[in-house]
Parts: structure tokens; sequence; C-alpha cells
């Protein structure tokens, strides 16, 4: 198994509200061109390690655009208007750019998921553990002062690594003393509209205290 490259934004040091942030989703989405190659070959092992950094760098600037699964830049572009607070936030805007280079960004597990399904056993457990073993590894690269983490599938596991508050929130103290605030919101996904302003509030008022 590859560890997938941490996507780091040049400006992730100066952060948001002058916190460092790293945002967490549970896994990236096959693109179809690779749920093709698994059809054919469905015990491949999956080679790729710069996808986390290829699509923000795709997503933020606007190229190449439909590179990635509907499904990831649907979520960033809602998770982009919850942070920026502007519901006319867009993709591949100046405004994009300087929001996604403020923040850090990994996916927990280190596949895709159309190699998670074929995983059985043994075999799926070692990915887990594969998994918790490279996210620390991220935490002590980048040491972020916030985790936002997307949705229910990710967050036990990165609670594992600290005190669990509640179903949302847990404090992380690293070895060197810092600690991490983590906070889990409703995938951006399924975020509608009458749940933007709320999600602003929360997000807004997470990262700036």
């Amino acid at each position: 198994m590859l560890k997938q490259k941490l996507f780091v934004g040049s400006n992730y040091a100066t952060g948001i509200y002058g916190k460092k942030l790293l945002v967490v989703g549970h896994q990236k989405h096959a693109t179809p061109s690779e749920r093709e190659q698994f059809k054919k070959n469905p015990t491949m092992e999956y080679t790729s390690d710069n996808d986390n950094v290829e699509m923000l760098d795709e997503l933020r600037t606007g190229k190449c655009m439909t590179t990635w699964e509907a499904k990831d830049r649907k979520a960033w572009l809602q998770f982009g208007k919850m942070l920026s607070g502007n519901l006319g936030f867009e993709l591949g805007t100046e405004q994009s750019c300087n929001l996604l280079n403020s923040l850090a960004f990994c996916n927990y597990l280190q596949v895709p998921d159309f190699n998670l399904e074929a995983r059985q056993g043994k075999d799926k457990e070692e990915l887990y553990i594969f998994s918790e073993s490279i996210f620390k590894e991220y935490l002590d690269e980048i040491e972020p002062d916030k985790i936002i983490v997307w949705g229910t599938h990710a967050y036990p596991y990165v609670a594992k690594f600290g005190d669990k508050l509640d179903d949302r929130h847990c404090k992380i103290t690293m070895p060197s003393g810092h600690t991490i605030d983590v906070f889990r919101i409703n995938h951006p996904c399924i975020v509608g509209e009458g749940g933007y302003e709320q999600s602003i509030r929360q997000i807004k008022d997470f990262l700036s205290r």
C-alpha cells in the first residue's frame, strides 16, 4: 500500500482565522476510468500516491475540472461556501485559490472506494492499521491547530487519537504538548440550502475560538 501525499496549501502556516486547518475526508471517490480498470482487474493494487495534491491543485485553479469524480467537486464546492461564508463561492476563482491554499487536506483511508470494496477480512483490517499509522505521520508533519472531519465515517478513527468529547468534538494532545481541536461536520455533499447558515456559523465559531 502507498502512502498518499498530503496536500498542504502554500499559506497553510498562516491558516484561517490564524489557525492551521487540516480537512479530513474518509476516502477518495474513484474516477470512471479507475472503476473501469478495476472491473478488468478486481485484485489490482492502487498505484497513485498523489491524488490529494493533484485534486486540490486542480479544484483551486479550475484546471482539468472533469478529471475528478463529481462527488469530490460537489463536496469542495459546498464546503467552500461553508468555510468562506459566501453562498456564491465557485471553484476555480481567485477566492477558491486563496481559500484552498490556506488549508491542508487528506483522506483518512489510503485507497479509493473501489479498492476498499475489494478488501475483505485481514486485508481490510491491515488497510485501517496502515491508514492509522499514516494519519499519525500527517499530524506529526504539519501539527494542525484545528481539524474539520467530513461526515461520520472518518470521525471515529480520528477521535481514537485523542479524547472524544462528544459525537462531534474531540481534542488531540501531541507528544510535544500541542493540542488539536477536532470538529465533525455533516458531509458537505448532503448539506442543503437550509443548512448553509448553520454550518457557516458552526465552522466560524470553531475556527475562531
